[in-house]
Parts: structure tokens; sequence; C-alpha cells
């Protein structure tokens, strides 16, 4: 078996910005109206592990469920909850930053 002269691994930044720079390369239903965007949604993780290794631990995990919820047949409903979850989550965060505000 022989290699191409022009075969060559890309580095890890090169394959990264190549998905940022190409969107939707590798798509996945989820539901009737909805997709993954599997290697962007990687790339996500991937940049959030330096930043907060437990929030991309949870990005991660959400990924599998939706890939999951999708093989299974309940893309739908999965995505309907993750969505109010998302919702609850930045209803909550900006909650506390606003009443962590001070008057000047």
């Amino acid at each position: 078996m022989s290699e191409s002269l022009d075969a060559s691994v890309p580095s890890e930044d090169n394959v990264w910005e190549f998905i940022k720079d190409n969107p939707r390369i590798l798509g996945l239903p989820v539901s009737d109206k909805q997709g993954l965007d599997l290697l962007n949604a990687l790339r996500d993780v991937a940049e959030m592990i330096h930043k907060d290794p437990d929030m991309a631990h949870k990005m991660l995990t959400m990924i599998a469920t939706v890939i999951v919820a999708a093989a299974s047949g309940s893309g739908n409903e999965t995505i309907e909850e993750l969505l109010v979850a998302e919702a609850m989550h930045n209803f909550d965060k900006e909650t506390k930053e606003i009443l962590s505000e001070r008057p000047e």
C-alpha cells in the first residue's frame, strides 16, 4: 500500500479552522425541522475544554444525548427539552447578573 505524496494529516489548528470555515459538512438530522452540525459541535467542545472542562463535558454529553435521541426517533422531544433547559439556564444566569449589579 502506498500513500499519496499530497496526503497529510492536518494539524490540530488546521482541522478546526477548516471546520469553522466550512459549516455543515457533516449534518445529522435530529428532528423534523432541525439537524446537528456534528463537526462544529465538536469544535465548540474542543474550544471549551481549555476554558471550562466541566462545561465541555456537559456539552459532549448533550451531543451524545441528541445523537441517541435522533437514532431512537425521539429527536423532537429531546430538542424541545434541551431548548427549555437552555432557556432556563440563560434566565437564571441573567437574573443572577441583574441581582448582583450594584447601583453607583
